[in-house]
């Protein structure tokens, strides 16, 4: 694929204005079994030969709805299969769940199942599945990303072994978002409640699923290999084995693809010159994640809340001088240029797409690098010789360049005069803190993944007050602006919403620095042929349509 310096969102910028009316009309939708422009599933040469991928982390390593959170999606899609999933255009298409009919505003989610998909054992999928799953991401404790909008089903009703009906007191207009094999972090993968059911142990280490690879093994921090599963109802996988390693430096990474040790790895921007030069091919999924410096500890209403913290103290005007001094140090387009090899758009509202039809000229522009600026507010808000603070240092899945994204920050933040410690950390061992809200002071790059048409669904699960996990920031403004577009039917007014209310109020509040939109970049060998990705999806993903290389 070929773009230009900042690349455009191309189909994505038609994913997000799809409309979703669709899914609050009581209407029946059905596809065909094989989703447009995928291979069918049935072929007449066998898999073969090992596909072997090099990604920074694999998340948490978990395999239970309730303790994997989300970001493991690049690791766990080829065991598990969603209800539905999407086209090329963005449009939701059926998986397991070959027709749905929503009704009563988005009350009502009614899902009709595949009959003869089989998990790995054999047993066949039922609708009592889809309930234990749906129960096992909310229950209490539920480390699932999903699992507060979860928690909002006030009943599920199972009429026969292939149908569910679940049940809403409010409206959730987007819940096919959810339950979508074709976006990012949507793990509702459907799970097996008789193989759970007879033992967690026994299931963490046998996982088992429906899709098109089978579990095989799994070394914690080193390996998780898969098998391609014969006939299967959708796919049957093109290379026999797919085995996913875990290499945190970039550098090792494509040393391993450049000796042929893998064949696929995940790459930022600064290493797409690389490989063109040795010969390699490049993926490019275009602005799949916006880029922000979450800044620890706004969350005011929970016992971890730190009001000694400079950016969340309880002085708002303070507190909003040190933000915006933070922000001024940065220089975003140079990170988007030297970080990211221009591969990306810098951008000043957080989790804000430069094509979105809600952006405009006033949210696109980035808060200006003045470093003078930024020192001289320091002081209005009392601290004139800076201050301490920690800069995590995390890849995530997907996303193995924030590293590098936090170091540069950290010291643009020296230049003003604060003291910053690196503390290089793993995802897994993070994700204690941000479940638990227990890293106030502390500050860490992320990117934030399309893992829904609308930037407020994003929000939903890591920016608001009942979030499971706190990645940005906890207000009551912004929880009133994700009920009332939860609820909202009309895509033109959700459209107004964000552009005119929402957006401007997160440009103004200020609640991290946003650096901006970036693309997903796999590097790949000469074993890999033609590879269909689902437009929006971030990272590497759709391993059972690989094709091996012609030769």
């Amino acid at each position: 694929m070929s773009m230009g310096k900042h690349g455009i969102r191309g189909p994505i910028a038609a994913l997000r204005v799809i409309s979703i009316l669709t899914l609050i009309v009581a209407a029946v939708l059905w596809a065909p079994t094989a989703a447009p422009g995928q291979a069918p599933a049935g072929r007449a040469d066998a898999p073969v030969g090992t596909l072997t991928v090099a990604v920074a982390t694999f998340g948490n390593e978990r395999w239970l709805p309730h303790l994997y959170v989300g970001a493991e999606d690049v690791v766990l899609k080829p065991l598990w299969e969603n209800l539905l999933s999407r086209d090329g255009k963005g449009n939701l298409i059926p998986m397991l769940a070959e027709k749905w009919q929503v009704s009563d505003g988005g009350r009502t989610w009614k899902f009709n199942l595949r009959k003869g998909v089989r998990f790995h054992n054999g047993t066949e999928v039922t609708a009592e599945d889809v309930r234990f799953t749906f129960a096992s991401i909310a229950k209490e404790g539920s480390a699932n990303s999903m699992a507060p909008e979860f928690r909002t089903i006030k009943s599920m009703e199972v009429e026969g072994p292939y149908t569910i009906t679940v049940r809403f007191d409010k409206p959730f207009v987007t819940l096919g978002n959810r339950v979508t094999q074709g976006l990012f972090a949507s793990v509702a993968y459907i799970q097996s409640k008789k193989h759970i059911e007879a033992g967690e142990d026994g299931a963490e280490r046998q996982p088992i699923g429906t899709g098109p690879w089978k579990f095989v093994e799994h070394v914690r921090g080193d390996r998780v290999v898969y098998e391609a599963v014969p006939n299967h109802w959708r796919a049957t996988p093109h290379f026999k084995r797919l085995v996913f390693l875990k290499v945190p430096e970039p550098a090792t990474r494509m040393a391993m693809l450049r000796a042929g040790s893998v064949d696929v790895i995940e790459v930022s921007g600064e290493y797409v010159d690389e490989l063109k030069k040795v010969g390699m091919r490049t993926l490019i999924m275009p602005n799949t994640a916006a880029i922000w410096v979450i800044l620890g500890g706004q969350w005011p209403t929970k016992p971890t809340y730190d009001p000694k913290v400079p950016w969340a103290q309880p002085d708002a005007e303070r507190a909003k001088k040190v933000r915006l001094a933070l922000n001024l140090a940065v220089d975003k387009k140079a990170i988007i240029e030297r970080v990211l090899g221009g591969v990306g758009t810098a951008v000043g509202t957080v989790n804000y797409y430069p094509t979105d039809p809600w952006i405009s000229d006033a949210l696109l522009k980035p808060i200006p690098y003045d470093p003078a600026r930024a020192k001289a507010l320091l002081t209005e808000a009392g601290y004139p010789n800076g201050f301490e603070l920690t800069m995590n240092l995390t890849a995530w899945p997907g996303r193995g360049f924030l590293p590098d994204v936090g170091e540069a920050v950290a010291t643009y933040w020296e230049k003003i005069g604060l003291r910053v410690k690196r503390r290089p950390v793993d995802r897994a061992v993070f994700s204690a803190d941000f479940r638990a809200r227990s890293y106030a002071g502390v500050a860490l790059a992320y990117a934030g993944p399309i893992i829904a048409p609308e930037p407020w669904e994003l929000f939903a699960r890591i920016a608001q007050t009942k979030s499971a996990v706190h990645l940005l920031v906890e207000h009551p403004k912004l929880d009133a602006f994700i009920e009332r577009l939860g609820a909202e039917p009309s895509v033109a007014e959700r459209t107004r919403i964000m552009r005119e209310e929402m957006g401007p109020w997160l440009y103004e509040y200020m609640p991290a620095v946003s650096i901006g939109a970036t693309h997903s970049i796999a590097g790949v060998g000469p074993k890999v042929g033609e590879w269909p990705l689902i437009p929006g999806h971030m990272g590497v993903h759709n391993w059972e349509y690989v094709n091996r290389a012609a030769r």
